[in-house]
């Protein structure tokens, strides 16, 4: 009886576990779909090449998928370090008003942990977010 008990708890802990995965993986693609994107990869060279969250230390791309166009000729892509919540780095980039397709590349974090990343206009305004991991 114990035996069963405890099967049974081991069942419903793993279908629980992997609700959540799919509730991710639902959210995940409601955001493709319907707006605002904001991702990474490890270079673009006319598509995404190596995707992910998870990167080692140094340069990445960050991709920003619109809805609509920037409507603006500099933002800034602000890094910021969850665990503590301090900036790590701004790095300014100049943009075409029209676009909504952009890649920033070469933006760099050299340090492991797991970060914020952000596409500002000038003013402050949030454009899209994401957070990243370096391992």
């Amino acid at each position: 009886m114990k035996s069963t008990k405890a099967g049974l708890l081991l069942l419903a802990v793993m279908f629980i576990f992997s609700g959540c995965g799919r509730i991710k993986q639902i959210t995940e693609l409601t955001d493709k779909l319907s707006g605002d994107r904001l991702y990474f990869c490890e270079r673009y060279v006319a598509s995404e090449i190596g995707e992910g969250t998870k990167f080692k230390p140094g340069k990445i791309t960050v991709m920003l998928k619109l809805s609509k166009s920037i409507g603006v000729s500099e933002v800034d892509v602000n890094i910021t370090n969850v665990s503590t919540g301090k900036p790590f780095d701004t790095v300014p980039f100049t943009v075409q008003p029209s676009w909504d397709y952009i890649h920033f590349d070469d933006v760099e974090i050299g340090e492991k942990g797991k970060y914020k990343v952000s596409c500002l206009k000038k003013d402050g305004t949030i454009i899209a977010t994401n957070e990243v991991e370096i391992i």
